[in-house]
């Protein structure tokens, strides 16, 4: 029964990815995973710490989901939710055991027995984020990115300890992550229609809100990378920031589907080394200029 239930929370969980019935969505999303699965595969000695980001996942699920006090009445409810961590995250403890890496294992599941059995918390921390782009402030609150910092900051540390710049690359990605998670939200249309700004200065709005707050979200772990690995890859350190930068002209190229937007992201998060990033700004800005101008001057027609 509690297994049941567990794989039953699981679908629920996987079910918000994508629409009833879409099989394109479903194939994209099965086709991301196996890609992410066999690159991991292939390179687990490298980025093998990036499978701690799984519990750091769970953890903000657990922290934000409205289905807890409902479960609490069924007297196993703690087994429940521990199970439904554990085959949510099945295919990557699958890789971690064929590479018989069985303390990553053994750990990553003993965190799901930790989370399981938190409280919820609610705080609030104060942001320096420019209230230009409200968006931020939300996201950071309702999905508490912000525990993604110090994480990707003694990755750095680690990474410098260790003599692996790699390592320090992911958390820097990581970072870039982080900050494209806010543009996954859209403002309402009717905002938009009465902004002061129209069209290009819209646009141009939103980009200095984005590129600011990038800025304050990237300075410690920028700082943390200069002090341990001095000026080794700064030259692609721009490339990081980019990726966020993307992040606002996609919401508004992909503005009815986060889906795509999601994919054109890690496509673009794919291609950084090959410089794709810098490529597709001129691109995704005509194209989001496009967008805006349809909903503004589309509802000032009227």
């Amino acid at each position: 029964m509690c297994l049941r239930t567990s794989l039953y929370l699981s679908y629920i969980y996987y079910r918000k990815l994508f629409p009833k019935g879409d099989i394109l969505t479903i194939g994209l999303l099965l086709g991301v995973l196996c890609y992410a699965l066999y690159a991991l595969y292939l390179h687990y000695e490298s980025w093998q710490y990036a499978l701690w980001s799984l519990p750091l996942g769970s953890f903000m699920y657990h922290n934000n989901r409205k289905d807890l006090s409902l479960l609490k009445v069924h007297s196993h409810y703690r087994a429940i939710i521990i199970t439904e961590y554990v085959i949510e995250n099945l295919p990557f403890l699958v890789l971690i055991l064929l590479k018989k890496d069985f303390i990553t294992a053994v750990a990553i599941s003993l965190s799901f027995v930790l989370i399981g059995c938190l409280p919820q918390k609610n705080f609030t921390l104060k942001y320096p984020f420019s209230l230009a782009d409200p968006f931020w402030h939300i996201a950071f609150r309702n999905y508490k990115l912000i525990l993604g910092l110090p994480i990707a900051i003694a990755l750095i540390i680690i990474g410098a300890v260790y003599q692996n710049p790699n390592l320090a690359l992911f958390a820097l990605a990581l970072v870039a992550l982080i900050g494209c998670i806010p543009y996954f939200e859209r403002e309402f249309k009717a905002h938009m229609n009465v902004s002061a700004y129209r069209g290009k200065d819209y646009l141009l709005h939103q980009l200095k809100a984005g590129i600011l707050n990038i800025s304050f979200l990237f300075a410690p772990v920028f700082i943390t990378y200069i002090i341990c690995f001095h000026w080794q890859y700064t030259e692609v350190l721009p490339l990081f920031i980019s990726v966020p930068t993307l992040g606002v002209l996609t919401k508004y190229v992909f503005w009815n589907n986060s889906l795509w937007q999601t994919f054109a992201l890690l496509a673009v998060s794919i291609g950084v080394i090959y410089i794709i990033p810098v490529i597709a700004i001129p691109y995704f800005c005509h194209l989001a200029l496009q967008t805006i101008k349809r909903q503004q001057y589309a509802q000032h027609s009227h």
